[in-house]
């Protein structure tokens, strides 16, 4: 059965860091590629976005208003509800592989790792032409195993073992955008980003 999993789609969120090993590849079982990590996202997701500007506030004593002064602009913050449709073994390894990484994109490399101590990599996200590599990191994922629905069973990727998968999946990520200093400093301007320059930077 064609799947929709394995194919770039309009909306997708990848580290290009290469990290970590392919565990989200169309390749078989326990044979991954190395680069690049693409969770696509099959079925168009609901992309909810937050932009906050800071304002300090002034009172004066008998006055009906007060002044506010610009303090700073806050980070933007993307929430996506993304439906995750299993109609086949392999698209249940997909998802089950996808929740795996997801959560492992928001952990610190431990003793046992190459590089003990080193933060989750910084992400890319893409959607629609709107959102071009906007640097993020993943601050909450939540998936349900609802008890109302049918499984299907997959082989587990790191052993012999056997999972079991929901048909219908809905993935709830909470992502925040993050950019590097020396990135702000020099390419940043209000100007840039208003003529759509700053647009393949994944400035938003």
């Amino acid at each position: 059965m064609a799947t929709p999993y394995y194919t770039k789609q309009p909306v997708y969120l990848e580290d290009p860091s290469g990290r970590f090993d392919n565990i989200l590849t169309n390749e078989s079982r326990n044979k991954y590629r190395v680069g690049n990590t693409r969770l696509n996202f099959p079925f168009t997701p609901t992309i909810s976005v937050i932009q906050t500007a800071n304002y300090n506030e002034y009172s004066f004593d008998h006055s009906n208003f007060q002044q506010r002064a610009f303090q700073s602009h806050a980070n933007m913050d993307l929430n996506l509800t993304a439906p995750m449709l299993v109609r086949s073994e392999a698209e249940a390894e997909y998802v089950n592989n996808a929740a795996l990484w997801l959560r492992s994109t928001m952990k610190m490399e431990w003793a046992n790792d190459d590089n003990p101590g080193q933060p989750p990599p910084i992400l890319r996200f893409n959607a629609h032409g709107i959102y071009e590599n906007v640097p993020c990191v993943i601050r909450d994922f939540t998936w349900n195993l609802d008890s109302d629905i049918d499984y299907v069973e997959t082989g587990y990727t790191y052993s012999d073992k056997t999972v079991r998968v929901p048909v219908m999946n809905t993935f709830v990520i909470s992502l925040s955008v993050t950019y590097s200093p020396k990135s702000i400093r020099e390419n940043f301007s209000v100007k840039d980003y208003l003529a759509g320059k700053l647009k393949d930077q994944g400035y938003v």
